[in-house]
């Protein structure tokens, strides 16, 4: 394991939904926040993947919720990395409330690319001594599937914006989480909470483009669902797949 890092936060207005909780969205916000503010303070961050033509950008993550913060809760959130292996990198995420309890907990797996060319670069020795990593890990590096499905059941259509637009000049990844969930029919996301979703990020996009969002919604049992989903571009081209599973609101929780 490297150097572990950990921030607190407070939920505040913006940041949750009508029922007062925290958005997903939001905490993939805090995901990204926390690791962009360690890199910074170890001396990974901007100014040294621009002077080295770098940058990380997610490929893959599995975040689980137990429990969504609510409006004014303070969170704690600690990220470590795990390893690397030639050009990906593995860290781990905690989410704890006030008391210390885990409330969720998420894996990412990153590429490190070169800017000018958008392909894998090897990592550098630096980097291993950034992040405390001694040597590559000794396994490949993997993370749970996303299960594909061929059905489509719903479908929406989306217009890049500029402010959809991050700093490597691509759409930011939160931007694919809330697309996939508007394209969820409206009883779902309001009788349902998301408890766990894994994505793939397969190509990019940028400004300028439409989008084509699908979802299938999959009944498990009488309190579970699940939601499939696949985001092309204007051309056919798959960019992203999301798996998502919900579990059904108590009622009197609400």
């Amino acid at each position: 394991m490297g150097k572990s890092f950990t921030k607190t936060y407070e939920i505040h207005y913006y940041e949750v939904d009508y029922k007062l909780k925290c958005k997903l969205s939001s905490i993939i916000d805090f995901i990204c926040d926390i690791g962009t503010q360690q890199s910074e303070l170890i001396g990974g961050g901007m100014e040294y993947c621009k002077s080295n033509n770098c940058a990380w950008v997610f490929y893959k993550y599995d975040i689980k919720m137990s429990r969504y913060p609510k409006y004014g809760e303070t969170i704690s959130l600690t990220t470590e990395a795990i390893g690397f292996k030639k050009f990906y990198g593995l860290r781990k995420y905690y989410i704890k409330d006030s008391d210390g309890n885990l409330i969720g907990e998420a894996l990412a797996l990153f590429f490190l690319i070169n800017i000018e060319k958008r392909r894998p670069m090897r990592i550098q020795k630096e980097q291993y001594d950034f992040y405390g990593v001694d040597t590559d890990l000794s396994c490949n590096v993997q993370m749970d599937d996303v299960e594909k499905i061929d059905e489509e059941q719903f479908h929406r259509e989306f217009e890049i914006r500029y402010s959809d637009i991050d700093s490597n000049k691509h759409v930011n990844n939160v931007k694919y989480i809330e697309w996939a969930i508007e394209a969820v029919p409206l009883e779902v996301v309001k009788d349902y909470e998301l408890n766990r979703i894994k994505v793939i990020f397969e190509k990019e996009t940028t400004y300028g483009d439409k989008v084509s969002v699908t979802a299938t919604v999959k009944q498990i049992d009488e309190n579970n669902l699940k939601s499939y989903h696949r985001i092309r571009n204007n051309n056919g081209n798959k960019l992203t797949i999301l798996e998502t599973e919900w579990r059904k609101i108590e009622k009197n929780l609400v």
